[in-house]
Order: structure tokens, then C-alpha cells, then sequence
């Protein structure tokens, strides 16, 4: 059986600090709630240690940042301006990250591009719902699958690894 990592207690309590900040009477919940993040985080076969690469974060929020907002305001003016051109469609996207965090993490993030979903997960790849421009969707989840690569630190695999890493 494996041990819970007194390093993730303590990484996930200064978050719950952080998130309380002055408020001493939420460490009731706050301690519960550490406690089982860190078990299920343990329980669920987490990694310890190096996963998110320092320059690679820092790297990728002023990434995260910009796609959030286009995503926003993209959305947004198609919503309210009807002339605005719709092709929503799906495609499906091979995914050259590995297996793990990186992979799913990714996954997660393609929301944040401007008029995509990911909608489905199987095996190597990931059914993405996208809005508009079907021709602008694989370059830009090689892009964004490029900058989680080295969020995390792993390589790209597949055939289209150097062309995301120049993109």
C-alpha cells in the first residue's frame, strides 16, 4: 500500500492557506479537505515530485492566459453576432503526448482555444468539438499539446513532434 506523501500535505495545505487566507475557523473543512486530496491524489497513482517543469509554467500561463480571453471573446461575438461564419463539426485529433498527467491535463485544457470541446477520450486519441475554422484546429491543438509537453518536461512522440515544437 502506498503512503501518502507528507510533500503533497504540505504543497496542498499552503494552497488551502492561500485560499482561506485570514480565515482560521475553515481549517476544520481545510485540513479534511487536504487530507483526502492528498489520499486520492496517492490512491490514484500520482507522481511525487518534478512534474511540472518551472520554466515550462512559466511558459505557459501568459499562454493559458491569452487562449482563455480569445476563447471568451471569440465565443462570445459569435454569439451575438449572427453574420459571423458557424462550421461546427468534430475531428479527431491522434495525440502524441504519453500516457499520464501531461496527456490528461491537455485533454482538459483544449476547452480554453478559441470554439473547441474535447469531447471524447479513446485510447491515442480525442474527439474535439470545434465551432469554427475545422482547417485551423489541428495546428492549433499541436500547438497547445507542444506547450503542455513542456509544462511537463515529457517529449512529443509521432511524426508531427518538430513541427509543434516550431509552431
Amino acid at each position: 500500500m502506498r503512503r501518502i506523501s507528507l510533500a503533497w500535505v504540505i504543497l496542498l495545505a499552503l494552497v488551502w492557506a492561500v485560499l482561506a487566507a485570514p480565515r482560521f475557523d475553515a481549517w476544520g473543512a481545510g485540513l479534511l479537505a487536504v487530507v483526502c486530496a492528498a489520499a486520492l491524489h496517492t490512491g490514484l497513482g500520482g507522481r511525487r515530485g518534478g512534474l511540472i517543469s518551472p520554466l515550462g509554467f512559466a511558459a505557459f500561463v501568459p499562454f493559458f492566459l491569452d487562449q482563455s480571453v480569445r476563447g471568451g471573446v471569440d465565443v462570445a461575438r459569435r454569439a451575438f453576432t449572427p453574420s459571423l461564419p458557424l462550421e461546427p463539426g468534430f475531428l479527431d485529433y491522434t495525440l502524441r503526448l504519453p500516457e499520464g498527467p501531461a496527456r490528461v491535463f491537455f485533454v482538459n485544457c483544449i476547452s480554453l482555444l478559441p470554439g473547441t470541446f474535447s469531447a471524447d477520450l479513446a485510447g491515442g486519441r480525442v474527439r474535439v468539438h470545434l465551432l469554427a475554422e475545422p482547417q485551423e484546429g489541428p495546428r492549433r491543438l499541436a500547438r497547445l499539446e507542444g506547450r503542455v509537453a513542456a509544462l511537463f518536461g515529457v517529449p512529443l512522440g509521432g511524426e508531427e513532434a518538430q513541427e509543434a515544437r516550431d509552431g
